[in-house]
């Protein structure tokens, strides 16, 4: 019987606590707001037939990856609507082949349209964009380089009191042959 009492007062101890932070959610205001991310990349990318033997035709790589971005919110009645550009970093993975190193060096900037839905000091939200990218590869001592632009879609969940917000985010981003993604947690400052 005492059990049962200790977990109704932690729970009404835990949603009074909510209660009196609510107001200070970063998440409530209209504004622009600048933030940093850092996480993990993941690239898969399919090159074909490459003409040099041990060269693999295929990736499958991981590497530490960053980004840093402003935006603009709107906050409507209902939902959040908002705008952010970034630079992003997808690290530089490599693959040992027979030859050499095969280091690749992916980038881009990317462009966002963001809806989500406040529940207390808590954000989720969707992302839908667009990014133009470049990459650098090596092996050996020739370069290749190649730069387009591909749409990007991801999700994310954001904690914030006064004007500081935790966000963590997957995004996706199809890129001409290849499939980028990044899992990433990083601070918003909003001003």
């Amino acid at each position: 019987m005492s059990d049962s009492r200790n977990i109704w007062k932690n729970t009404v101890k835990a949603g009074l606590l909510v209660l009196a932070l609510a107001p200070f959610a970063a998440n409530a205001d209209s504004g622009f707001y600048v933030g940093g991310s850092f996480g993990g990349a993941n690239i898969e990318a399919d090159f074909g037939d490459t003409g040099l033997p041990n060269v693999p035709s295929s990736i499958d790589e991981d590497d530490t990856a960053y980004k840093v971005f402003v935006g603009y919110n709107f906050d409507l009645p209902s939902i959040n609507l908002g705008v952010e550009a970034g630079y992003v970093d997808f690290g530089e993975p490599d693959i040992d082949t027979n030859v050499g190193e095969l280091v690749f060096d992916p980038t881009g900037i990317n462009l966002w349209g963001i809806a989500g839905i406040e529940a207390g000091p808590v954000d989720i939200f969707g992302k839908l964009g667009y990014i133009a990218w470049d990459y650098d590869a090596s092996l050996l001592d020739d370069g290749f380089s190649d730069s387009g632009s591909d749409i990007g879609y991801g999700l994310g969940i954001g904690f914030g009191i006064g004007p500081v917000q935790i966000r963590g985010e997957y995004e996706i981003y199809d890129i001409e042959d290849a499939d980028v993604s990044m899992l990433s947690l990083g601070v918003v400052y909003r001003f």
